[in-house]
Formats: structure tokens, C-alpha cells, sequence
């Protein structure tokens, strides 16, 4: 009998087979002893980028409250997601206008983008924002805005800067109604030429 043959009837392990098997058990260490290390690389993949749900382009909007047109909103694109928060965004800009019941112009609001999330009435408004009231011939800029548009509000904490017919002045925010019936410049400075008459 050889020596790579088991005896008939024992339980004995040829030479060849002991050799496999301390190789296998010696890969196997191996294998556990990498896969478990305490450290793991961080992988280098790029992020995933959440796709919409839906897609609106060249959109325009009117809202109605008790059958008179309150607002007029264009974008060139929204973008709604819809996987675990609701999210609509205006990537390509956002141009609001506000109207008068007797359907004048009232004000007017643009911006580079636009976010809401979890359809809730605050929207936040950044990058170039521009409003205009045509009312008082003002024209508001500002970084960032937000707009609470249940309460018809708008507010920003960063500096704004206003021209108007009187001249330019700046400050470092901003609270007014949408309609600017009601406008609050927080810390105002700047140049304005005030009539004396008044």
C-alpha cells in the first residue's frame, strides 16, 4: 500500500489530502484575518445623485386665494423627489411676481435657485436674489432669502443691499410682508436723500 492511499477499513489521512487541508485551513485564516481588520478604506465612489420623481419644465404657475390671483410663479425647471422627504427645487432659477387684487403688479421676486422641502410653506431662495417693489421704485439684493408663504413673509439675516430713487443703502437684513406693505431693514446704512417737505 502507498503511502497517498488510505488503509481499507481505518480512518486514517493520506499525505496529499493533509497537505490540501492545512492549505485550505492556512487561506482561511487568511481571509478572516484581512476581511477583519479594525480599519476600513474608505472607497472612493462617487455619490449617488438622487433622481426626481418628476420633472416640470418651463413651468408656470398662478395661485388663487378666494378667486382673486395672488401669485405668478415661472421656472425653467422643477425637480420633485419624492424617496424618503419630499423635496420640490428650482435648480435653474425662480421668478416669482406678486399681484395686487386689481391685478397690478405688486412685486417682484427672482433668484438662481429655489428649494422646499416636505411641501411645507417655507421656501428657501438663494444665489443672486432680486426683488423689486413696484410700489415704491425699491429694488432689494441679498445672498439668500426666506420665504414663509403662508404668512407671507420674507426674511433673510444676511446683508442686503436697497436703490432707490433717493439713492443706495445697505443693511444687515431684511423682514417684510410679500407684498411689501410692511418693510423692516435690520441695522440700516447708507446714502438717501430725504425731502424735507415730508
Amino acid at each position: 500500500m502507498s503511502i497517498d492511499q488510505v488503509s481499507n477499513g481505518s480512518n486514517k489521512i493520506s499525505y496529499k489530502q493533509q497537505v490540501h487541508l492545512l492549505s485550505a485551513g492556512v487561506l482561511v485564516f487568511l481571509l478572516l484575518f484581512v476581511s477583519c481588520s479594525k480599519e476600513k478604506k474608505p472607497q472612493n465612489k462617487p455619490a449617488e445623485k438622487a433622481l426626481p420623481s418628476q420633472v416640470v419644465k418651463n413651468a408656470h404657475l398662478i395661485r388663487s386665494l378666494g378667486g382673486n390671483v395672488d401669485i405668478e410663479l415661472k421656472a425653467p425647471l422643477i425637480e420633485i423627489y419624492s424617496q424618503d422627504t419630499s423635496l420640490m427645487c428650482c435648480p435653474e432659477g425662480i421668478d416669482i411676481t406678486f399681484i395686487n387684487p386689481d391685478m397690478t403688479k405688486k412685486a417682484h421676486l427672482k433668484a438662481d435657485y429655489a428649494i422646499n422641502r416636505n411641501n411645507s410653506n417655507l421656501y428657501y431662495i438663494k444665489d443672486n436674489v432680486e426683488i423689486i417693489d413696484f410700489e415704491n421704485q425699491d429694488t432689494f439684493y441679498c445672498t439668500d432669502l426666506y420665504w414663509i408663504k403662508d404668512s407671507a413673509l420674507l426674511r433673510t439675516d444676511l446683508p442686503i443691499r436697497r436703490v432707490s430713487a433717493a439713492g443706495t443703502d445697505f443693511g444687515d437684513g431684511l423682514r417684510a410682508t410679500d407684498t411689501f406693505d410692511s418693510v423692516q431693514i435690520k441695522n440700516p446704512h447708507g446714502t438717501q436723500l430725504v425731502d424735507e417737505n415730508q
